[in-house]
């Protein structure tokens, strides 16, 4: 795929999940979100840069150690080899490896799955409710108060057109999923089925429930991420039609006193 395609889709990826705060720095852009995954607390060396990258690298160490956080570059083919390099040389390891995968919705009908049943009640709204983020916050277990206020202070800053979809059953949420619109992408996020659930097809009509609300919408492709190593979620989206198109990579370097990134 061609870097100027990756760069587009990684601008998409960063309007779609908005980091608390921002700072724009020679053509970086550095997230501030408190600890709450790596993609809202990272740096993403994405322009073009006139300044050096010694002292670029200088610079965001001491922004993110005087916040007492690691500092997290997210790396892609689309960014200078120089700096991922210089990155390895100074210890910076490879912490984690995302894989981009995508699907043309043109063809997309979203007959793929059979009826769940009467003890399951989905619903795809056009905005998050408390019910929805709340139940974000329980499936997948965040260990602090602080981080879920934190979560949902970035998902309240997402203001892009959006599909929500949550399921329940006997009353609480088992379900959840998340679309948000752009450049006619359609981005899936927050895919969470509780544990005692999966292995149903609930996923399945989550991310399908939102391709077809997306495509309604205008898209006519989608995209998501997913963690190298989950091969349950692979499983899943290739049944989806899904593809990988790039990998991205975080790079961290972090002091005693960092906080841990809950991801």
């Amino acid at each position: 795929m061609e870097s100027f395609r990756i760069g587009e889709i990684e601008e998409i990826l960063i309007n779609a999940f908005p980091a608390v705060e921002r700072e724009i720095y020679d053509g970086w852009i550095l997230n501030f979100s408190g600890g709450y995954t790596y993609r809202a607390n990272c740096i993403n060396p994405f322009y073009s840069s006139s300044y050096g990258l010694e002292e670029k690298i200088r610079h965001c160490e001491d922004q993110y150690r005087e916040l007492f956080m690691p500092v997290v570059y997210k790396m892609t083919s689309a960014v200078s080899g120089d700096l991922d390099d210089l990155l390895e040389k100074k210890g910076y390891p490879v912490v984690k490896y995302v894989d981009v995968l995508y699907r043309s919705l043109e063809d997309w009908n979203g007959d793929l799955w059979t009826d769940l049943g009467q003890d399951y009640e989905i619903i795809t709204m056009s905005r998050m409710d408390e019910e929805w983020l709340d139940g974000v916050n329980q499936l997948i277990d965040i260990p602090f108060s602080s981080l879920e206020k934190v979560q949902k202070k970035i998902f309240g800053r997402i203001c892009l057109p959006m599909v929500c979809v949550k399921i329940r059953c006997r009353g609480r949420v088992i379900g959840t999923g998340l679309g948000v619109m752009e450049r006619h992408y359609i981005g899936l996020y927050a895919i969470h089925v509780h544990k005692d659930y999966r292995q149903k097809g609930l996923a399945m009509k989550i991310c399908g429930n939102i391709m077809t609300r997306g495509k309604s919408m205008g898209a006519d492709k989608a995209h998501l991420q997913v963690r190298q190593g989950n091969t349950g979620a692979f499983a899943l989206y290739e049944k989806l039609g899904m593809k990988k198109i790039y990998t991205q990579w975080f790079r961290m370097k972090s002091w005693p006193e960092s906080r841990k990134i809950f991801d």
